[in-house]
């Protein structure tokens, strides 16, 4: 299957080359998201783009020497924006690209506001995902919450719409037309399959692909089976930058108000928000699944090359001693360009790790998740509990993972205890109850902590040469994992993952597409890297999700079941390879 950033920089690449000449690009907030996650602003300015512009801005002065480029959602607030905009041009002419299905009666109010004959294409591109990773996309919504409600068609409509856009625009841009199976403890995900059955069912043309001789699948999963993988610490380096400071849209936010962390250095101007990007920064390509002792280490080394360039005989041996020698050899920075960004981000990782003591706390997650031993878990999540050296979100974490292992314990009462001695909220303590609520064993599916597939111990020793990087020990595997190996090897069985249509169930896939809702996890983007990488596993495996989950956001959206109980959130025609051209019914 094809590489996803790729495929949105050709859709890009198409956009704006089939437009000669000097040109204005007007986007919308979510195509705005969608195209800089790919594109940089310069690779846009070397398309002949004069101005990059939001259609929500209002604009005074007309440009009509200029060509207006559009790419939009196709929603009702943009299509009110464009038959304004058109009543009364601002451009000389104006090209209009979609980003998902446009209904006939909005291409009919296009026809009729053009009034001045200036729209000379109309197309769909379906790039209508954020693409992280080449196997990796998210929708940007925050909250999946809604759609638990009986209420849902009316809260939570949009949201669920915008699934069906997403998953639809991932399937036509990579041209698949996939069997659909989904997760039969989960109402929502059985609602998703049909839906986005039913519009590949009413629109026929555009899913006419080449046969393969194996159908591709589309797996519909739901974030409450696995409440786990998003409450664990994270020891590989995207997966650990995203848990302990935060990534949105491939930004890095490195000022301490965002990290959040009390002791946090000052941050330089130039590096108050950092790109990672897998397209764009190849260090960063090359480390972003490796493990943090791995990451040390290939820093050091390029901070060794320099140092035997310019006869330097400092010694490095943490770091902090990393950090120091760039802040003394402003030269280097300026040389090494990336590297002195990843030195500060794992500085500001590092410094985390300790001062939360993460490599203890980590450990215990760990044990909780993959192993069952009650008494011994009780009285270590006790014990940590009243150590003065982990914060308060740690504790509530601990306590969390184990009320998921240990719903029916009546010694949780004892943990929340010892949370509201610590000066823990009230309504934070409720998420204790919120997360069995949300994801409890009366709601998943299977048996999250006693499929031996799924926690298949072992033991990674993660390597270290610096001082300051000690080993850890990584055993968990998201419930993602052993659900992909039974659907590769023929052996997910039909009763939990049923299909939408008839289907041979036994066999063998090369091409997954998976969607979770209510979010995925970089660790299971790490497993599903792993899988795709693996000669022995003849499978290509793409993940989405309706948002990536980091701890907080996770129990932030889980802190909503809190919200309504009077709490608070814990943070306040035919298809060419590039789409359909679409016909306004004029010449």
């Amino acid at each position: 299957m094809a590489n996803l950033v790729h495929t949105v920089q050709e859709y890009i690449n198409k956009m704006l080359g089939d437009v000669p000449g000097m040109k204005i690009l007007i986007m919308d907030v979510e195509t705005t998201g969608i195209v800089s996650i790919v594109y940089s602003q310069s690779s846009v300015l070397q398309k002949e783009v004069f101005l990059v512009d939001r259609i929500d801005r209002e604009r005074n002065e007309k440009l009509l020497h200029l060509k207006a480029v559009y790419f939009l959602r196709p929603t009702q607030d943009n299509f009110k924006r464009l038959v304004e905009e058109l009543k009364n041009p601002n451009f000389h002419e104006y090209y209009l690209f979609f980003s998902s299905f446009v209904p006939q009666d909005q291409l009919q109010r296009l026809a009729e506001a053009d009034e001045t004959d200036s729209i000379r294409q109309v197309q769909e591109f379906y790039a209508d995902y954020y693409a992280v990773n080449k196997d990796l996309f998210t929708l940007n919504i925050p909250s999946t919450i809604n759609l638990l409600t009986p209420e849902w068609h009316k809260l939570g409509r949009s949201v669920f719409d915008r699934m069906v856009e997403g998953v639809i625009g991932c399937l036509l841009s990579v041209r698949k037309k996939p069997v659909i199976r989904f997760a039969r403890s989960s109402e929502l995900c059985r609602q998703l399959a049909d839906e986005v059955q039913s519009r590949m069912d009413e629109e026929p043309s555009l899913f006419e692909f080449r046969r393969t001789e194996v159908s591709p699948v589309l797996l519909i999963v739901d974030r409450r089976d696995d409440p786990v993988t998003p409450l664990l610490n994270q020891w590989t380096y995207q997966a650990m930058v995203h848990e302990l400071i935060g990534i949105s849209n491939n930004v890095v936010d490195m000022r301490p108000k965002r990290t959040q962390a009390a002791g946090a250095a000052p941050v330089k101007p130039e590096q108050e928000q950092l790109v990672l990007s897998q397209e764009q920064d190849r260090f960063f390509a090359d480390n972003m699944f490796g493990n943090f002792g791995d990451l040390a280490v290939a820093i050091k080394e390029y901070v060794d090359l320099y140092q035997q360039q310019t006869n330097s005989n400092s010694k490095i041996q943490s770091i902090e001693d990393m950090q120091n020698f760039i802040e003394s050899y402003p030269e280097f920075a300026k040389l090494s360009g990336n590297v002195s960004k990843h030195v500060a981000v794992l500085h500001e990782l590092g410094r985390q790790v300790e001062s939360r003591s993460l490599l203890d706390v980590s450990k215990l997650e760990q044990e909780i998740a993959c192993t069952d031993a009650r008494a011994d878990h009780f009285r270590e999540v006790m014990g940590r509990l009243h150590s003065p050296t982990i914060t308060n979100i740690d504790r509530l974490r601990l306590v969390l993972l184990y009320a998921l292992r240990y719903e029916n314990d009546d010694k949780i009462t004892s943990l929340t205890e010892v949370l509201r001695q610590h000066g823990i909220e009230e309504n934070q303590i409720k998420l204790v109850d919120a997360i069995v609520q949300y994801a409890g064993s009366h709601v998943r599916g299977g048996d999250l902590f006693g499929n031996k597939n799924f926690f298949t111990a072992f033991q990674g020793k993660m390597r270290s040469t610096l001082k300051g990087v000690p080993n850890v020990y990584t055993q968990h595997h998201p419930l993602l994992s052993s659900t992909l190996d039974l659907l590769i090897k023929g052996k997910l069985r039909e009763t939990e993952y049923p299909s939408t249509t008839s289907a041979d169930f036994r066999a063998r896939t090369n091409e997954i597409i998976v969607f979770m809702i209510g979010g995925v996890t970089y660790e299971e983007a790490l497993h599903v890297q792993q899988m795709n990488n693996n000669p022995q596993i003849p499978v290509r495996i793409i993940l989405g999700g309706s948002t990536i989950h980091n701890s907080m956001s996770f129990l932030a959206e889980v802190s909503q079941l809190v919200i309504r109980d009077g709490g608070r959130s814990l943070s306040d025609a035919g298809t060419g390879k590039f789409g359909r051209t679409l016909n306004l019914g004029y010449a």
